[in-house]
Parts: C-alpha cells; sequence; structure tokens
C-alpha cells in the first residue's frame, strides 16, 4: 500500500487513503501507434496522439510505469479519496473542505508582525471516466480564505485541471482539450502549495487552455502522418510589483492568444532500426508586447537508429523563424540541429540525452526516470529555452497528463508537475529560461520518502512596455517523509531549503518546515491538522520574515 496526496489548493497538504497505479493500454489505433512511442497510456475510451506528434526521441513506456508515489505540497505525497475501483464508466466525486487555521504574521513583514486567525473552505469536485470515445478526467478545488481582522488579505483561488479526449472519427479524428488553473507568486521565495500564504497582493493567479483537433491516418506499415490545429490562451493576473528602488514593475497582467498549425509525417515498421520524422510547425501569437505580432515557426527532420534494443542515437536538423516584440525585438532566422541517445535499459527506466542549436543559442537536454529497484524511482529533468512564463505554462499543459485525481504528471516520467511553482518569481518579459530538477522517491508499504531538488535560472531578453526586468536565479531542495500509522491515520513531515537572487539585490534565503496528521473519521470524512513554518533571510533592508502556520479541519468527500 502507498499513499498518494492531493493539492486541494488550501495551504497545507491533506493526507489520505491509498490510491492505485493506472495499466497502460494496448494500442488499437493509429493514433495509438504514435501515442505508445511516447508512453500515452489511458486504462479506458480512445488513445490518441500527443499534441504535435511528439518527438523521436520520447522514451517508450513512461507515466504508466512509473513509482506511483509523486511530490506535492511541501514535498509530500499526493493525497486524498480516489474514486473507488472502477465499475462503472463514470465516477463523479464531490468534495467539501472547512479548516480553521491561525498565523502570527500575516503580511509577512519583518518588524511589527500581525496575528490572526482564517476560515479556509476549499470545496473540490472530480470527475473521471470513460466511454469507447470520450475519455475525460477534471479537477477543481477553488480556496477561499477569510480573515477576522484583516480581511484585506481575504482570497479567492482558482486551482484545477482538466483535460477531454474525444475520438470523432474512429481511428482518424479526434479533438483534445486541456485546461489548468493555478497559483504562484510575483515575488517568488513560497514553498510550492504555499501560494495562499502569501500577501493578497503577491499572489498571481495563471490560466492556460487549449483545444486542439487533429486527424491522424496509417499507411499501413510505411508511415502515420499526423495533422492539427491548436487554439492556445494563457493569462497570469495580480497586483503590479515593483523591485526596491524602481519605479516601473517587473510583473505586471499579462495574456495572449495563439493559434497553431502542425503537420508531422513519421515512418512505421518498414525501415526497422531506423525512424524518420518530419515536421513543419507554426503558431502565431495574438496580445501586446512580447506578443505583438510574435510567431514561432519551425521545420525540422528527425531521425533515430537502435544500435542495440536498448540504445539508440538521435539527430535533427532544420530551420527555425522566431519573433518577438517588447523593448527589445527579437528575430531570429536560424538552423537548428542535435545530437543526442536514448537508452532503454529496462521497460521501466530511460534515458534521453541531447546537445543541440535552437532558440539562437547551443543548450543540453536531458530527461529520465530510472526504476532503481521495486521501492525506489529516480527522476530527472534539464531543458533550456527562449520563452515566457505564459508559454512555457502551454507547454508543461501539452506534455502532461492526470491521474485519477486530477493530480497533473508528466507524460513521459509520471513526476509531479507544478503550472506554477511560487518559488520562482512571477515575471512580465521574455526570457532564456533554464529549468532542472531531480527526485528521488522510495515508496514501501507504510512509508514513502521523496528526496528533491529544483532549479531554474531567467536571463531576460526583451521586457513588456512600461516593466524592467532583471535576471533570477533561484534553487531548492528537500526532504519529505509519510508513514501510515494504520489503515485509518497517516503523518507526514518535511524540510525545505531554498535561495533565491534577483539581479543586484542580495540573496534571499529561504527555510520551510511543516508536519501534519489526517485520521479518517467515517466514510469520506476525514480529520486533518497540520503546521507550517517560513523563514525569510536576506541582507536587504525592512526584508525577511518568519511565519507560523496552523490549520485543523475536515474534508468530507461524498
Amino acid at each position: 500500500m502507498s499513499l498518494h496526496a492531493q493539492d486541494t489548493g488550501s495551504g497545507v497538504a491533506t493526507i489520505g487513503t491509498p490510491a492505485t497505479a493506472g495499466t497502460p493500454a494496448t494500442p488499437a489505433s493509429p493514433a495509438a501507434g504514435m501515442a505508445a512511442e511516447t508512453g500515452a497510456a489511458v486504462p479506458a475510451g480512445p488513445v490518441g496522439a500527443p499534441i504535435g506528434g511528439g518527438s523521436l526521441g520520447d522514451p517508450v513506456g513512461g507515466a504508466a510505469v512509473a513509482a506511483p508515489v509523486r511530490l506535492g505540497p511541501f514535498g509530500a505525497t499526493f493525497s486524498g479519496a480516489e474514486p473507488e475501483a472502477a465499475t462503472r464508466a463514470w465516477t463523479v466525486t464531490p468534495s467539501i473542505g472547512l479548516f480553521g487555521g491561525a498565523t502570527n504574521n500575516v503580511y509577512q513583514a519583518r518588524h511589527d508582525p500581525r496575528a490572526d486567525v482564517f476560515l479556509e473552505i476549499v470545496p473540490g469536485i472530480v470527475v473521471d471516466g470513460a466511454t469507447a470515445r470520450v475519455r475525460a478526467t477534471l479537477s477543481y478545488t477553488p480556496n477561499v480564505r477569510l480573515y477576522a481582522h484583516y480581511s484585506d488579505q481575504n482570497t479567492v483561488s482558482q486551482i484545477g485541471s482538466g483535460q477531454v479526449l474525444a475520438e470523432l472519427v474512429p481511428g482518424a479524428l479526434f479533438l483534445d482539450i486541456r485546461g489548468s488553473a493555478s497559483v504562484g507568486t510575483a515575488t517568488g521565495g513560497f514553498a510550492p502549495g504555499t501560494a495562499q500564504n502569501a500577501q493578497r497582493d503577491n499572489q498571481v493567479q495563471y490560466y492556460n487552455f487549449s483545444a486542439s483537433p487533429y486527424y491522424v491516418h496509417r499507411f499501413g506499415s510505411l508511415a502515420t502522418a499526423q495533422i492539427g490545429y491548436v487554439f492556445q490562451y494563457s493569462s497570469q493576473t495580480g497586483t503590479n510589483t515593483f523591485a526596491p528602488g524602481t519605479a516601473q514593475p517587473f510583473f505586471n497582467d499579462d495574456d495572449y492568444i495563439a493559434n497553431r498549425g502542425y503537420v508531422v509525417v513519421r515512418s512505421g515498421e518498414d525501415l526497422g532500426r531506423l525512424a524518420l520524422q518530419a515536421r513543419v510547425d507554426g503558431t502565431a501569437f495574438i496580445g501586446d508586447g512580447v506578443y505583438d505580432d510574435a510567431h514561432v515557426f519551425v521545420a525540422a527532420l528527425e531521425g533515430r537508429y537502435a544500435i542495440l534494443p536498448t540504445i539508440a542515437v538521435l539527430l535533427e536538423g532544420g530551420y527555425e523563424s522566431i519573433e518577438y516584440g517588447g523593448t527589445a525585438p527579437q528575430r531570429i532566422n536560424d538552423a537548428i540541429w542535435s545530437v543526442g541517445v536514448r537508452l532503454t535499459p529496462t521497460p521501466e527506466s530511460y534515458l534521453v540525452a541531447r546537445y543541440g542549436h535552437r532558440g539562437g543559442f547551443d543548450s543540453p537536454s536531458l530527461e529520465a526516470g530510472i526504476q532503481l529497484g521495486a521501492y525506489t524511482r529516480l527522476t530527472a529533468s534539464y531543458i533550456e529555452r527562449l520563452g515566457t512564463s505564459a508559454t512555457i505554462g502551454q507547454d508543461l499543459l501539452a506534455t502532461t497528463t492526470l491521474d485519477r485525481l486530477g493530480n497533473p504528471i508528466d507524460a513521459q516520467t509520471g513526476a509531479p508537475v507544478l503550472y506554477a511553482n511560487p518559488f520562482f518569481p512571477s515575471t512580465s518579459g521574455l526570457y532564456r529560461i533554464k529549468n532542472g530538477s531531480v527526485a528521488l522517491t522510495f515508496s514501501w508499504p507504510r512509508d514513502s520518502v521523496s528526496l528533491f531538488a529544483y532549479y531554474q535560472e531567467q536571463t531576460p531578453v526583451s521586457a513588456m512596455p512600461g516593466t524592467i526586468i532583471a535576471k533570477s536565479t533561484g534553487y531548492y531542495g528537500g526532504i519529505s517523509w509519510t508513514h501510515a500509522v494504520s489503515t485509518e491515520t497517516a503523518v507526514t513531515a518535511s524540510v525545505q531549503y531554498g535561495r533565491s537572487e534577483y539581479g543586484n539585490d542580495p540573496s534571499l534565503d529561504a527555510l520551510y518546515l511543516t508536519a501534519g496528521i489526517s485520521h479518517q473519521l467515517g466514510r469520506g470524512l476525514t480529520g486533518i491538522a497540520q503546521i507550517y513554518y517560513a523563514s525569510q533571510t536576506t541582507k536587504q533592508p525592512d526584508t525577511g520574515y518568519g511565519q507560523a502556520t496552523i490549520m485543523i479541519g475536515v474534508s468530507q468527500s461524498f
């Protein structure tokens, strides 16, 4: 038995009942052939192809065979009542959580901290199901926090994710709809899952949506073609945020609409060890600032040759045309290339490493999921790209899947996905962004332990008019532990430490400690208590604070 956790959207994580891992589906259509190549597995309903057709370097297997333990808020494992074993096509699980809380520093102030109590209301619904032609998963858990005295800090946070795949014409025409709502912070420096503890003016609400009809056709065993369109919408809303001593904000509201079209042709079994894929892919943006008349067009040819069943070499070459607006407009018309290797030593393990040129610069990339034993899994990733906070969110939306609780996970590794990470600052502008992560998870019958580390560096390229942006760097790591005391009771604890740097400001060190307990009081009724402590220290005058928060309440699922 292994414990999962669900991010309820509250400032604390809840610990809940056991959950089970999914089972890979057997491809039964041309689209399924491309999906199986990238590890997309659906236990029931239609099996589609990846948005954009995927890459020849994508690993075989992935989320469907990943270890079931996943990192959640404060580095804890996901929790929450999973729907009972499937005895019907659809399950709908509404829930309501009521929590009383208290904090000794509402405004995260260094001097004259203000204490207050609050009520947190977390309604929720999880929908999961499939028919022969439709597969859908939806999780929506808005969070309402009401303070007794400092009502200017009252917040309503929208948190959720959903995916719908409809097979309009059997084995040929599909419609893929995805969406997410998440909360981050403008300044960064908060542990994942705790953005609701930040001041109201520091919170940033993110929305991402995409709708993609696409057509897949298989030319026997010679090749498979996919042609598709993607409508995209992304927004980030919050309060204009200024760095100390500046007259212009580094963050303000931002949104865009994009229209993407693509054609992908991939070779089939006839070529044996050799696989080829040709792609033409273009996105046109509609928006202001860096999105004004912006576009990204790519034409590329990929090749993969299997030296051994477990070792394949990867090659890619092509051309790209990129244009962004803003204070320093970017126009890139350049060749792209990459070389790499894909290792699949076991059905549950893979490693894909590349080095290439894209976005106007050379960079390495890494994606790995390695099963080290029956109870241990290592995941790691590193990527550099040219983009904005919103375009990165769209990239995540296109490459994630949802488990039966609606928790977003990487479609390849099965690792958790944060659509908005509150430890890193939210910004308005175009950056060269470096992201890295590594996690080692142990899942035993009654205990799970997770060791994790994240890194992000943003180098400014072009700012939104009226804003000023600077380089930012952040990294953090930690350990979390969850223990099932009995079938009704579980405890969790975690420690996380990180450092962030912005422009020429002094670095900020952050420490987070959490501990919690949950107990099943009845059918669907769980009592939860958790304490959270945050400390930020810096040499910046009048900056830094300590804050303790405690929450006690119940959650009822129906």
